[in-house]
């Protein structure tokens, strides 16, 4: 008989709430101080199997259950995971714990006749009572050791931890941190000079095969405010580079057309550059051009204005910034080591303070302003990460890379009680709010107080301890205090250093939310007679 393709409720809820089972066994271990790792098989039959304790990196590595059906259930756990950890570096399995208990929660109740429109609906009034709350419980931080400790449970290493809070408090929420693998067993940094900026490239077909990104070294800079319509606009520029033996452009323009986006890659694909992009110019309006001055003025450059009456085809080498390097990603570029004057420096940033000062009365102006000052001032940061072995290497610069995501958001918006217990500081609230509604909305609202206990629950399963009794302590405790896994006893969380970045705990409840909401509410499943395999979430 012929496999199904087609599967409707209540089957195919159950299918799904299975194959969610499956991978969030897979993830649930890695959460809390005492982890446990997943061992991967290897791409072959020689190699070792990966040793793993990075709820991300598992998700990654299990692209397909066995069951097509159980399959998309799992595969939504696995986006969600990957999703959480792009955005903030932090808490892919804590994301998938609460999705589990929501769904284990709800479905038996749908299946029992529960309107699960209702209940996604009382779910999702919920949850912004829940981020009120975890806003209210958020404290700022401003020292390196209070970001070493709201990313230690990544890293899972305190120098390491202590390195990225130095790094961090010195370049800032908004510095570049460039991650490199480098030599030798000890993990270092180095500090350059740098800007960073919104506006990622213009095309992806600018980037080589298989990389996400592009990193120009030594590279000139042409900057413009006039959109690039036509490939000739950009003939006489890439002459100059050529003559002049330059093999590395950045572009920085409002609009690149295609013809001449498919210049600049015949060019580089001919072998005339190493590296050319197209980067967007961050921001509109006069701002804009004000951005574009302040970009060529820490480049040494000249930015080409249309309404100056600048002409492209008359650029010469002088005019194009020079950098020690430059990057460039989907949403944000960056230029390190600008090799403009100091002293030209300096006299935009008082320029720009000037403005400062008499801008009052429009915060949304004040804020450009004071933004510029600090990317004029601004500066980034290498971290080179070293490991005794190239496997060991990999886990390592993910663990990094996660870590600066959240240390990052943890200095711009505050930090929250750890361990679970900023989500167990949301119940009451949700309890509340709950004992005003009826029928299944109400029902909705209870399954999320329930469902943020989750958390806490795992951490103490993982460290062998029953987590009913911790539960029931919590309550008595009150806000601020979490389980000390580690030490097995309760702490000041705040004291303690047991901490988690604001935008982890709301990116994990958003994220989990509306993963299980989305679950819960599919009826029918239609599976590909033969799918295509993909590895990226």
């Amino acid at each position: 008989m012929a496999r199904r393709l087609m599967l409707e409720a209540p089957r195919s809820r159950v299918a799904l709430l299975r194959g969610m089972d499956q991978m969030t066994a897979l993830l649930r271990p890695t959460l809390g101080p005492i982890a446990r790792t997943v061992a991967v098989q290897g791409m072959s039959k020689t190699s070792a199997p990966e040793i793993l304790d990075s709820a991300a990196t598992i998700a990654r590595r299990t692209v397909q259950l066995s069951d097509p059906f159980e399959d998309m259930g799992g595969m939504i756990v696995r986006q969600m995971v990957w999703t959480v950890f792009e955005e903030v570096g932090d808490g892919s399995a804590t994301a998938a714990v609460l999705c589990q208990e929501l769904m284990h929660a709800a479905s038996p109740y749908i299946a029992a006749g529960g309107n699960a429109m209702l209940i996604k609906r009382g779910i999702e009034r919920g949850l912004r009572i829940a981020l009120d709350e975890l806003r209210g419980q958020a404290r700022p931080i401003e020292l390196p050791s209070e970001i070493a400790r709201s990313v230690a449970g990544t890293l899972r290493d305190d120098a390491l931890a202590e390195l990225i809070g130095e790094t961090i408090e010195s370049v800032g929420p908004d510095g570049a941190v460039l991650i490199e693998d480098a030599p030798g067993t000890r993990t270092t940094v180095e500090y350059i000079e740098g800007v960073r900026w919104d506006g990622g490239y213009h095309s992806y077909y600018l980037l080589r095969e298989g990389s996400p990104h592009t990193r120009l070294m030594n590279p000139r800079i042409f900057i413009t405010d006039s959109n690039l319509t036509q490939a000739e606009q950009l003939v006489p520029l890439l002459e100059v580079c050529a003559a002049a033996g330059e093999r590395n452009l950045l572009i920085i323009a409002p609009e690149v057309s295609d013809s001449a986006l498919a210049l600049l890659v015949i060019n580089r694909d001919k072998g005339l550059f190493d590296e050319v992009m197209a980067a967007k110019a961050p921001s509109i309006g006069e701002q804009r051009d004000k951005i574009l001055a302040d970009l060529a003025t820490t480049t040494g450059g000249r930015a080409f204005s249309a309404d100056g009456g600048d002409r492209i085809e008359e650029v010469i080498l002088e005019d194009l910034g020079r950098a020690r390097q430059a990057w460039v990603t989907d949403r944000t570029f960056g230029i390190l080591g600008g090799a403009g004057a100091k002293g030209a420096v300096r006299q935009r940033i008082n320029e720009v303070k000037a403005e400062l000062r008499e801008a009052k009365g429009d915060d949304n102006l004040r804020k450009s302003l004071q933004e510029r000052i600090g990317k004029l001032a601004g500066a980034a940061a290498t971290v080179y990460v070293a490991a005794p072995t190239s496997a060991e290497q990999a886990e390592l610069r993910s663990r990094v890379e996660a870590a600066v995501t959240s240390a990052r958001a943890a200095l711009r918006d505050g930090v929250v009680p750890g361990g679970g217990a900023a989500f167990l500081g949301c119940v009451p609230a949700l309890e509340r709010f709950g004992a005003g509604l009826t029928g299944d909305e109400a029902f909705g609202v209870a399954i999320l107080a329930r469902a943020l206990t989750g958390p806490m629950a795992a951490i103490a399963r993982n460290a062998g301890l029953d987590p009913q009794p911790l539960i029931a302590e919590a309550r008595e405790h009150g806000a601020g205090w979490t389980f000390d896994a580690l030490r097995r006893e309760w702490v000041d969380a705040w004291e303690a250093g047991i901490l988690d970045p604001l935008p982890v705990a709301q990116t994990t409840l958003q994220t989990s939310v509306s993963a299980a909401t989305m679950a819960l509410t599919t009826d029918v499943l239609v599976r590909h007679k033969k799918p295509e395999l993909a590895t990226n979430p």
